[in-house]
């Protein structure tokens, strides 16, 4: 069953990211996989129940993997939003950790941890972003973490300049942006919503490349 659920997550994600949740049918979902409509129900009583076991793949990569009692429903996910919020809340703590003393911390390392977090949540964040009238709870939360994620990285910037680690730059506000999307775009969305979408390019790949740019950019 394995198998047929990933099969199932990797359809749904690309659907609801780039079709949008609205716009994609149980049928969209079964077709793309060579599926019935009718045996696609037998593993989820509905098109939300799929949403929410995205969402949850996306903060507990062990979930997909349990012995299920099909169809799947969505008692299962009650409490979904508050896990989802804490999964973040917990990254948040953890990647400002450095900020009272960099000493140990240097660009590299900061820059790593960044990628790691935004790669590692790449398709719940996709999930939110493109569908953020379906998850109101999640949208109004996710832009605040963001911001929060924003205001983390362009202090650790400020640091390193002040440390001499980090080039001089006249508006590091906007050179926190580019980094931030840099990171986003080889963390999540070349292999999911790009244009020309590199499925094959594993995450070590993409963070190495992101990491050799930023890098010979910025760190003195």
């Amino acid at each position: 069953m394995e198998n047929r659920m990933e099969l199932i997550f990797n359809a749904a994600s690309h659907l609801f990211i780039n079709k949008g949740y609205a716009k994609t049918q149980m049928k969209d979902i079964a077709k793309e996989i060579d599926l019935s409509t009718g045996m696609l129900y037998v593993y989820f009583t509905g098109k939300r129940d799929i949403l929410s076991f995205l969402l949850k793949e996306t903060i507990d990569p062990t979930f997909i993997a349990r012995e299920f009692e099909l169809p799947i429903r969505s008692e299962l996910f009650d409490s979904l939003d508050n896990e989802i919020i804490e999964a973040f809340e917990e990254n948040t703590k953890a990647f400002s950790a450095h900020l009272k003393d960099i000493t140990n911390y240097p660009l590299e390392q900061m820059l790593s941890d960044a990628f790691d977090v935004i790669s590692k949540y790449g398709i719940g964040c996709l999930l939110i972003e493109k569908n953020p009238d379906d998850l109101g709870k999640l949208t109004d939360y996710y832009k605040e973490y963001r911001q929060r994620f924003y205001t983390q990285v362009l202090s650790y910037i400020t640091l390193y300049m002040q440390m001499g680690t980090f080039r001089k730059v006249e508006q590091p506000q906007y050179v926190t942006r580019f980094i931030i999307e840099t990171l986003s775009w080889w963390g999540m969305h070349i292999s999911n919503d790009a244009f020309e979408t590199q499925k094959n390019i594993t995450a070590q790949a993409a963070k190495n490349i992101c990491m050799d740019n930023l890098l010979h950019a910025y760190m003195i």
